[in-house]
């Protein structure tokens, strides 16, 4: 009676990164595509799809703070936080508008009707350097006229209006005041998106085909039936042992079937290969063995099965094999077929010889 213990066997790590290597088309396949997506949709977002043209102006200020001592600026500053908390107050926006209309004279009347004080606020944003006396504002607007003008205005406010609402600061003057506004170049990176997206796209790759490995029901190596089934094998048709366990498992036994697990199997196929893989050997003789159909495509082959002195069952290596072995031996023995052996399929030779570190034999 065989007892599944499918789930049960440790983890093989060899066998899996032997997979993986295996896999490695696939995987650098999914890494290309995952870098053209990713890579490429960041180059048409951020490079061909560009947005206009935005232009800034950075004004930095001195602030003096009511200190009796240089040492005691740290207890009260003005954190960056802050900075922006006050620069987008609705009471600091409406001094900026006021002073936004003194320009009326200069700015294109239609413009300034359009401007509202939640674009001045997205337009303004607030830095301080790491000397905590030096805040700097920045100004970024679609309009090289329209960010010079808001700037003057913020500068106005700050210097003027600012330093009589917070108790903390005694005056605040304009050390730097850029004439005109500079184009904003965005920090567009390419080459580094590409990067960060083929290294992405390899690591869930091999993340997911690992987790493909892991959870289907494969049959890669003849050690796989023996462990999670309990069944006896002779490897595969290439192993060396194969001769010796056929002559082992089957002494005695003159009328044997052989039949496939999958449908698709040829047992007919099969049972030429082992007579040609065995036809040196005088103490094997396969003349009596014959040739079952599936008993999944052919349940009352079993009759048949149940007269043969022994049984030798095929199951192709590869992805899903596992439950259709674990019906086909479920099937068997309710009908008192007894399996003497199990081998396995085209298999992948090379990977069975990498995985156990053994050439292929000449002539084997």
């Amino acid at each position: 009676m065989w007892e599944g213990s499918y789930g049960k066997e440790p983890f093989d790590l060899r066998l899996t990164v032997l997979r993986l290597l295996a896999c490695a088309d696939r995987i650098l396949l999914l890494t290309l595509a995952g870098t053209l997506l990713l890579g490429g949709g960041y180059y048409v977002k951020n490079v061909l799809l560009r947005q206009e043209k935005q232009y800034g102006v950075t004004s930095i200020y001195r602030v003096e703070y009511a200190v009796e001592e240089e040492k005691d600026v740290g207890t009260v500053y003005i954190n960056e936080m802050s900075w922006n908390t006050y620069l987008h107050s609705q009471e600091f926006l409406d001094v900026v508008m006021e002073y936004l209309k003194e320009y009326s004279s200069v700015m294109d009347s239609d413009w300034l009707d359009r401007i509202t004080e939640e674009q001045v606020s997205e337009s303004l944003t607030a830095y301080l350097a790491s000397d905590l006396r030096v805040p700097s504002t920045t100004v970024i607007t679609e309009s090289a006229a329209a960010s010079r003008f808001i700037a003057r205005a913020v500068e106005q406010a700050m210097t003027r209006d600012f330093p009589e609402g917070i108790r903390e600061i005694s005056g605040i003057r304009v050390i730097d005041a850029p004439e005109e506004a500079v184009e904003v170049i965005p920090d567009v990176r390419p080459g580094r998106a590409f990067a960060l997206s083929a290294v992405l796209s390899c690591f869930f790759a091999v993340v997911i085909l690992l987790l493909k490995e892991t959870g289907d029901d494969n049959i890669w190596l003849p050690a796989t039936v023996r462990k999670r089934y309990g069944a006896k094998t002779l490897g595969t048709l290439e192993s060396p042992e194969l001769t010796e366990n056929l002559y082992y498992l089957y002494e005695g036994k003159k009328t044997v079937a052989v039949c496939g697990v999958q449908t698709e199997t040829d047992p007919a196929e099969i049972l030429a290969a082992l007579r040609e893989r065995c036809g040196d050997n005088t103490e094997l003789s396969l003349e009596e063995w014959f040739a079952v159909p599936s008993p999944v495509l052919c349940p009352e082959g079993c009759r048949v099965l149940r007269e043969a002195e022994g049984i030798l069952l095929a199951v192709q290596a590869g992805a899903h094999a596992g439950k259709q072995l674990e019906y086909c031996l479920e099937y068997l023995e309710q009908q008192h077929c007894n399996v003497t052996a199990v081998i396995l399929w085209n298999a992948d030779e090379r990977l069975i010889r990498a995985y156990y570190g053994y050439r292929k034999v000449s002539g084997k």
